[in-house]
């Protein structure tokens, strides 16, 4: 395990040489924020710990959503008599996200893994009906000051490094802390008939540390038996 003295030792380090990689192992994970970084095991880190072992997932990433509308309307919403527009919103939540690739995958043999240069996260929008993408991005980014078209680049000068073990497959994976804004779009008459669709808005904050400019959460490495590598948080393949 490592204390606080241990980190405080390889901070010290890596401002006297911060050219040389550091080496994580397959229980450890970067813990980042507020311009810092800490390396911890990962049992010491109960909540991703918590949310890799519950049978509830975290919430479906809006980009990876196959129910919802990622772009504008392609024409102009259409026009009904009488008939008004309101959004209704959820309360507001925030969870780590699941797990974002950071790096080649690869087979161990064993293998020396590093942190890659050249990912993108983005903030997003989805929406149930097309139609009403311009309307909820006004909303949101009016009420929220986000601007929902912030994309993020990795890129680093310090290099963070992992042993993946013989015979298992492993990357490094990013799960960002997840804001998220949320609610219905009503399309029709107060006290008749109308339409109910959903819409829901993700974004991240920006942090940079040890070298690394990424978005705010938590890097680890992520281990499996086989390719396709199942994501160690969240449904589906990397």
């Amino acid at each position: 395990m490592l204390f606080f003295s241990s980190t405080i030792a390889l901070l010290a380090a890596y401002a006297t040489a911060r050219s040389l990689p550091i080496t994580l192992f397959p229980d450890d994970i970067i813990l980042h924020g507020s311009n810092r970084y800490q390396i911890l095991k990962r049992s010491d880190f109960d909540l991703l710990q918590a949310a890799r072992n519950s049978s509830t997932l975290p919430p479906t990433p809006g980009y990876l959503s196959t129910s919802l509308f990622h772009a504008p309307p392609t024409s102009p919403p259409s026009k009904r008599a009488r008939t008004q527009t309101l959004i209704i919103k959820h309360a507001p939540s925030r969870f780590l996200g699941w797990d974002v690739l950071m790096s080649a995958i690869v087979h161990g043999a064993p293998t020396t893994l590093s942190i890659s240069s050249g990912y993108t996260l983005s903030n997003s929008i989805t929406v149930g009906a097309s139609s009403t993408f311009t309307l909820v991005k006004d909303f949101l980014q009016a009420s929220l000051k986000i601007d929902y078209s912030t994309s993020w680049l990795s890129s680093q000068t310090q290099q963070f490094q992992a042993q993946v073990p013989e015979g298992k497959y492993g990357a490094f994976v990013s799960n960002p802390w997840t804001n998220r804004e949320s609610g219905f779009v009503f399309e029709g008459r107060i006290g008749g008939e109308g339409e109910l669709t959903m819409y829901q808005g993700d974004s991240f904050e920006s942090k940079e540390y040890g070298g690394l400019e990424w978005v705010d959460g938590v890097i680890s490495l992520c281990v499996g038996e086989e390719v396709p590598l199942k994501r160690c948080l969240g449904d589906g393949t990397l």
